[in-house]
């Protein structure tokens, strides 16, 4: 009696052999019913005792005065301000109703219908209740806890007491009005408590935040009630429905709470890094609370999960037998209802949480690698290649990757990916306690046929470890060839001016592509392997299922029950999707784990930077090196240097000049003797770096503004004269690396900011070298012969060679020794005398890019950084600008967009048999179902006699089940891989093909961004999320199908749900996607930042407390990251609740709908449609999650799409025919042209903007073939300009400019620059070898490129002996073909075609890099070769020598190449045969040296302020002699 009084009231009872037997059970079941629902009425009894009732008011009350005990008083604070207050209408009410439940259960209680112990628990809570008004609002929030708590736990009790005993049958008593009217007020006060908004403790009383962050209000989430908070967020609908309205912009969202702001955050993961050191462990540290959180409401989720199908298990036992259930059916209609909401409601939460984690993770690991990057030396290449691949992995010859691009990819896509890999709580908590209890019901309901199943699961489980071990593998590898794809593509787009002056878009494409082609190659190896191992897992449970049925019917003898039947399928459906679930995280646990590593070998690898000891700028017998492999070194290196006087570095390229400089800032090792220097210095780099701000802003460098030194210092670089250029003076924008202001203009705002700090030592590098002779004057004279840098000690690196002899102190250096000191005591620095009628006053010449600048500030005010008053905005404003400007400039997303990434497939038909796969997928998933409901009927009908008809069927539906869903997968992953490469190609093309002028207005961040984040969205989640979508809508409409086709009138309640959802979906799918634009958009200033402080690392290091400054703007950045991204985390929440509820109430429709046909409707139709009715909750929630979701991807596609479609700099098609090209209509323009280098400018005007001022005017001027023209001219006065509009960077408004008899505006620009070569001011190498960077094409012949790199051996920075590129780069140059070291080798074999240099060349010194721009211009054998400031901060043998160079290679060729030249210098051009002098955009002077000396004009006037004037003029007279 007792073994049958267990399996009663128990889930797992195993059914009997035959219908007879079936009717025993009844009888049974009849006869023991009081026995079996005894436990109901002892468990009531218990309850009434009032042993639980006392235990609660003990237990609160000795907590409370152990609180009271150990309170730190010290924290007592009175309640501040509205967020503080008690909200007095909730709180009286609650007070009212606590009041009414106790004055109703003490008038039970005397009456003897009630007990006093429940009177005295609901006694304490009121008391305690009055008594939390008292005092302070810590105590406050205690006491409320308390009486929450004891209210609570009363109802529970309440409701075993009374309630209980009602789900019997047989129980009819009738309930006192009294105990109804108590327990029903008690409910309500419940209610409301759980619906009070919560009061705001203030961080302060219980955290020492930072000084840095400000007090302010809190935010929704801080204040809501624990109703809005846990089930309903609906402190979230407010943003939802101004989001369905209009765009919602970055102020709207919510605000960050305290506990998510950036800089709280970082000092937290440096704790943890302390105690975890791995990257593993620290995250542990990071988030405990968070961690264990998910962990808890995972498990919970998943054993809720349960209840549901246990439910239908009863509901359907009722069913097949109404008169013999002891329970009544609206218990079962209750778990059905109570299970899946408790389910949603802890699943939710654990998404709140680990979303939530997400935002700190990333928020956290960004500022400690940009933090690390700030106090650390660069790391060498081979650490980076290392973080990617292991030993064996390492292949020769590899890609390289830039400091950039990588710290760019560990930041984004690395991070991702460890945040990615936070459901592996889901993994080790959840799947393991939902698939427990769904093991033990098997085995309940099937006996020892469950068990062989569950054992063919385990056996077969290790095939999906083995494929996800071979993810790894392939998973680091896709990350290495990633990190040289973004690395490649960052470090072409920064040079996007250089691809575009030679030409290179088509090569450069090709290069990025083969890249990408490899990386593909791996995508592809990792779908493949991502499809069988969701087709195995999928598979294994399903034929599990298969084989327990089978033993069931055939070897059990036992009869398929509709109970049995369908409660087994839902539960090995659960296991399937468990086991589905490990397999697709798997990708992300692995992608994780290889992140974690790769942050982790970061982090154990860079060197911090050494802090010199403070003191007066001394250098002592100190031996300095760039990196331990280094072997060039400054060595023996003794300087005193003259404190509060100007000290004075000069030498050939390569001497290591600059290398003095980076050993002051502590960028070097310092392998012996010892060196003081002052904690703060100013430093300007040779290359000058500005940030992406106003040029006020720049100049400020984060100092407060004082405008009696800010125009001093603006005065005393001579910038007044180009601020009156710009419509927004210091307010404009300098853009990406200055790209808006000429390399003369970028020098003196770079020095300007130096300057204008208050550092006592400014550190100069070759500042004067961008610059004319007069604007130099004009510089030396304000601001080295002024007071300005009185008092300060000023090391300056130049090659002018006037200044040495004015300097206090005056350094030699050669191969990295002090060659020469030479010390000039008592020096009275003289300024050079300008004759100032003649000194040009206009400025008109700016770089290319300024086309756009010009057109942006003139078309709106965003761009020149200033709002309506005409005040400069604040940096916040602009950082909010940034952000809001992105997201509206993408634009909506249409709600159909999905097709025409579809049309990317390959062609239509194949998105055609796509969706076909779908549809023929979740029909087979569907008509396993139906197939078992129509066996369990057979067996009703006592009509299931051929067994094997029956099982081989639906063994038959179960493998097509399989079959067609690994079609599926297959069909969509192979779409979406075309589509990927589709794309990457197109949006490559495009960002090569556009005018220069349109990265004026596209920061190159927000490019790489959508290079990183959102092409990886596009490979990896795209098409994955476009295939659950479709099958989620298909399988709704055949469930709806399936159980409307049963119970008709399921229909309405399912109509209802699918508005209800519609509606919700629709609120969460406008505001979705709109604040989507935001998360993406705040992501491009963070990559921006990161590039821009990188490019400046030193200059900012140099500065006491900048990086620190940085820091606190990455965080102000960050904080816009963290809002967009929780308030788009938390919509989904939001939405997914809603629909949940509505299910849930369709679900418990369907069993009440059942429950009234019961006996109508055979039990196994009854039974599908109540499986389909009990998924639908969580198929509807996967539909509008899963379409929402493809929404929200789609913004990634339409992202890489909007600027894959951006106009081209021209069109193919918008050229006339060949012949039309010449200036004579009749000719046909050579098939060899251009032939010679005659060039003709007839009545030339030019505009960078169409709408803009004319740049130069009426330009009348002609080269002859062979000559060599210099132009010359002060900073500003169109000599840029000239050159630019030869390669058509600019709009020529008028006249006509004649090439070889060709009109070059009738005229492909690409064909154009194909046969020009300019050799710019900044030389530009890219990461490869010298033969590729002579080279990009790969069409010349090697015995040219040799040839090239001899003519240059003779250049005296060339040679390798001054080589230091071994400073930069770590180790002495390797000749490949005999693996000897070079420094071994002859001299002439020191630089090769096979010699490695490293992104942006820093593998040599300025002049070699220079030197090889001049082997770049000889091998492409021009006719007509452009020098923009080329030699301008060569030393003066290297300027000689690359003229020399010039000559030679002029001569070579008959004569018949035209050289043009800007130039600063004088010296460099006084051979020349022809000189052209600029002035605001006219000609000024033409002539021979000789003939505009002999005119003594403006010319003449350059000469004498030269500081050369004596030589240049004894070389003209000789000249003439």
């Amino acid at each position: 009696m007792d073994r049958f009084a267990l399996t009663g009231y128990d889930w797992g009872s195993v059914p009997f052999r035959s219908q007879s037997l079936f009717n025993l059970k009844n009888v049974y079941e009849e006869t023991t019913s009081a026995s079996n629902l005894q436990w109901i009425y002892d468990l009531s009894q218990f309850a009434k005792a009032g042993y639980l009732q006392l235990t609660i008011v003990v237990a609160s009350f000795l907590v409370i005065v152990r609180y009271l005990l150990h309170r730190p008083y010290s924290k007592v604070s009175k309640p501040e301000g509205n967020a503080h207050a008690i909200s007095w209408p909730f709180e009286l009410c609650s007070q009212l109703l606590r009041a009414s439940s106790l004055a109703f259960m003490i008038v039970a209680a005397t009456r003897g219908e009630g007990r006093w112990t429940d009177a005295t628990a609901l006694a304490y809570a009121f008391i305690l209740g009055v008594l939390r008004l008292v005092s302070d609002l810590e105590w406050r929030h205690v006491a409320l806890h308390h009486v929450n708590f004891v209210l609570a736990s009363s109802l529970l009790v309440l409701a075993v007491e009374e309630l209980l005993p009602y789900i019997d049958v047989g129980h009819n008593e009738n309930m006192s009005p009294m105990l109804i009217c108590s327990i029903s007020t008690l409910v309500t006060a419940i209610l409301v408590a759980l619906a009070t908004r919560r009061e705001w403790i203030p961080p302060s009383l219980n955290l020492d935040i930072s000084e840095k962050m400000s007090a302010r209000e809190p935010s929704p989430e801080e204040t809501c009630s624990w109703l809005e908070y846990y089930v309903t967020y609906e402190w979230l609908t407010p943003l939802m429905l101004r989001g369905a309205r209009r765009q919602v912009t970055l102020e709207e969202l919510p605000r960050l709470p305290w506990y998510d702001e950036p800089l709280y955050l970082l000092t937290r993961i440096h704790e943890a890094r302390r105690k975890g050191k791995s990257t593993f462990w620290t995250l542990f540290y990071f988030l405990p609370t968070e961690l264990t959180a998910m962990g808890c409401w995972i498990a919970l989720c998943f054993i809720f999960e349960m209840i549901a199908p246990f439910a239908m298990y009863k509901l359907l036992g009722y069913l097949s037998d109404t008169e013999g259930s002891p329970f009544r059916p609206w218990v079962w209609l209750i778990l059905l209802f109570v299970g899946p909401l408790s389910r949603s409601v802890c699943f939710q939460q654990y998404i709140f949480t680990s979303t939530r984690l997400v935002v700190r993770v990333k928020a956290a690991l960004t500022q400690e690698l940009y933090y690390k990057a700030m106090d650390s030396m660069e790391l060498d290449d081979e650490v980076f290649a290392e973080i990617a691949a292991t030993g064996k992995e390492k292949e020769k010859g590899q890609q390289g990757t830039t400091s950039t691009g990588r710290l760019a990819n560990l930041m984004g896509a690395d991070v991702d990916a460890i945040t990615r890999g936070r459901d592996i709580l889901l993994v080790i908590c959840g799947i393991p306690s939902g698939s427990i209890v769904a093991l033990i019901g098997l085995y309940k309901l099937l006996g020892w046929s469950a068990l062989v199943g569950i054992a063919a699961m385990i056996v077969l489980s290790p095939l999906p470890v083995l494929i996800g071990g071979r993810m790894v593998g392939i998973q680091r590898d896709m990350k290495r060839i990633q990190d040289s794809r973004i690395s490649v593509i960052s470090e072409y787009l920064a040079s996007i001016r250089a691809i575009k002056y030679f030409a290179w878009e088509d090569a450069i494409i090709k290069r990025v592509n083969e890249i990408r082609h490899g990386e593909q190659k791996k995508i592809w190896s990792l779908n493949m392997l991502y499809v069988a191992l969701n087709q195995l897992t999928e598979a294994i449970p399903t034929l599990s299922l298969v084989l327990i049925f089978t033993l069931q019917v055939l070897v059990r003898k036992e009869p398929l029950t509709a109970d049995v039947a369908f409660t087994s399928i839902t539960l090995v459906r659960t296991l399937r999707r468990n086991l589905s679930m490990v397999s697709n995280m798997s990708r992300g646990f692995t992608a994780a784990g290889v992140s974690i590593k790769r942050l982790d070998r970061y982090f154990d690898n860079t060197t911090p930077l050494r802090s010199h000891p403070v003191g007066p700028l001394q250098i002592k017998d100190a031996t300095f090196r760039r990196n331990k492999k280094a072997s060039f070194a400054l060595k023996n290196i003794s300087i005193d240097f003259v404190e509060g006087g100007l000290n004075v570095v000069t030498g050939q390229s390569g001497s290591g000049k600059s290398t003095l400089l980076m050993s002051i800032l502590g960028e070097t090792i310092l392998e012996g003797g010892t060196i003081t220097c002052p904690k703060d210095i100013a430093y300007a780099s040779q290359s000058p770096w500005l940030q992406n701000e106003t040029i006020r802003e720049n100049i400020l460098f984060n100092s407060p503004f004082e405008q009696v030194r800010y125009d001093r210092v603006v005065n005393a670089c001579g910038l007044p004269i180009d601020l009156d250029e710009f419509p927004e003076r210091d307010g404009t924008e300098v853009g990406e690396n200055g790209a808006s202001l000429s390399g003369g203009q970028k020098s003196r705002v770079a020095l300007a900011r130096a300057l204008y700090s208050k550092a006592s030592v400014i550190l100069l590098d070759d500042v004067f070298s961008a610059l004319d002779a007069k604007t130099s004057a004009l510089l030396w004279k304000e601001a080295f012969c002024g007071d300005l840098l009185k008092g300060r000690t000023v090391v300056l690196v130049t090659q002018l060679p006037w200044i040495a002899p004015q300097a206090d102190l005056a350094l030699t250096f050669e191969n990295g020794l002090v060659k020469d000191v030479q010390q000039n005591f008592g020096v009275v620095r003289k300024t050079v005398t300008l004759t100032e009628n003649l000194v040009d006053e206009g400025n008109v010449d700016v770089t290319a890019e300024t086309a756009a600048s010009h057109a942006t500030e003139t078309n709106g005010s965003t761009a020149n950084g200033r709002n309506g008053n005409g005040n400069i905005k604040t940096t916040e404003d602009k950082r909010r600008d940034e952000v809001t400007q992105e997201a509206l400039k993408t634009g909506p997303t249409a709600r159909l967009q999905f097709f025409q990434y579809m049309r990317l497939f390959g062609n239509p038909f194949y998105a055609m048999i796509a969706i076909a796969m779908s549809i023929l997928s979740t029909a087979s998933f569907v008509g396993t179902g139906l197939w078992i409901a129509v066996w369990v009927d057979a067996y009703g009908r006592d009509d299931a006699y051929n067994v094997a008809f029956y099982l081989g069927i639906y063994a038959v539906w179960s493998l097509a089940d399989i079959f067609f869903s690994g079609l599926t997968y297959i069909a969509y992953e192979n779409g979406g891989w075309f589509a990927a490469r589709s794309l990457h190609t197109t949006f490559m093309n495009a960002v090569m093909r556009v005018p220069l002028s349109w990265y004026k207005s596209t920061p190159i961040g927000r490019i790489v961004n959508r290079f990183s984040r959102d092409l990886d969205s596009i490979d990896n989640m795209l098409a994955g999320m476009l295939r659950l979508s479709l099958e989620m809508l298909i399988r709704f409409f055949f469930q709806i199908a399936a159980v409307g086709s049963v119970l008709p009138i399921f229909m309405l309640p399912a109509a209802a749900c699918c508005i209800v959802g519609i509606l919700a979906g629709e609120l969460y799918t406008r505001t979705a996607v709109a604040i989507k634009r935001l998360v993406s958009s705040s992501q491009s200033p963070l990559f921006a930042q990161f590039a821009d402080s990188l490019a400046g690392l030193s200059v900012i290091r140099a500065r006491a407390n900048m990086p620190q400054i940085f820091g606190d703007q990455l965080a102000e950045r960050l904080r816009a990251f963290e809002k967009s991204c929780e308030a788009q985390f938390n919509c989904n929440r939001w939405v997914a609740l809603k629909v949940d509820m509505m299910t849930t109430i369709v679900t418990v429709a369907a069993g009440a709908i059942a429950v009234s046909q019961a006996g109508l409707v055979a039990a196994g139709l009854v039974g599908f449609s109540l499986t389909n009715a009990t998924t639908l909750s969580q198929l509807i929630l996967i539909l509008v999650r899963a379409g929402n979701e493809l929404e929200v991807e789609l913004q990634s596609f339409h992202r890489v799409r909007e600027y894959a479609a951006v106009e081209p700099e021209e069109k193919l098609d918008e050229y006339k025919k060949a012949g039309e090209y010449s200036d004579n209509p009749e000719t046909l323009m050579p098939k060899n042209w251009p032939t010679s280098g005659d060039v003709e400018f007839r009545n030339v005007t030019i505009k960078y903007d169409l709408d803009g001022p004319e740049i130069l005017k009426n330009i009348n001027l002609k080269f002859a073939a062979g000559e060599r023209v210099a132009v010359v001219g002060r900073t500003g006065s169109g000599k840029s300009t000239l050159v630019l509009s030869l390669l058509r960077f600019t709009n020529i408004i008028s006249g006509q400019i004649i090439f070889d008899g060709v009109d070059i505006t009738k005229f492909p620009r690409r064909k154009l620059r194909e046969a020009l070569t300019i050799i710019p001011q900044e030389a530009v190498l890219f990461n490869g070898d010298v033969r590729s960077n002579l080279d990009p094409t790969g069409t010349i012949p090697t015995e040219v490129l040799e040839k090239a790199l001899q003519y240059c051996s003779g250049i005296a920075s060339f040679q390798h002996h001054d080589n230091e590129d071994r400073a930069e780069n770590g180790h002495a140059q390797l000749n490949e073909t005999d693996g000897t070291n070079s420094d071994e080798s002859t001299g002439n074999l020191g630089i090769t075609l096979s010699t490695p240099v490293k992104p942006k060349g820093e593998n040599f010194s300025h002049g070699q890099r220079q030197v090889l721009s001049l082997c770049r211009a000889l091998v492409r054998k021009s006719k007509l070769m452009l020098l923009d400031e080329a030699t301008a901060s060569m030393d003066y043998e290297t300027d000689q020598g690359i003229q020399e160079v010039l000559r030679k290679e002029l001569n070579e060729h008959g004569r018949d190449r035209t050289l043009v030249t800007i130039a600063h210098r004088l010296k460099t051009i006084i051979d020349y045969d022809r000189v052209v002098v600029m002035s605001t955009g006219s000609v000024l002077e033409v002539g021979s040296p000789k003939e505009l000396y002999e005119a003594k004009g403006q010319f003449y006037d350059m000469m004498k302020h030269s500081g050369e004037f004596e030589d240049l003029e004894k070389f003209l007279l000789d000249t003439k002699e």
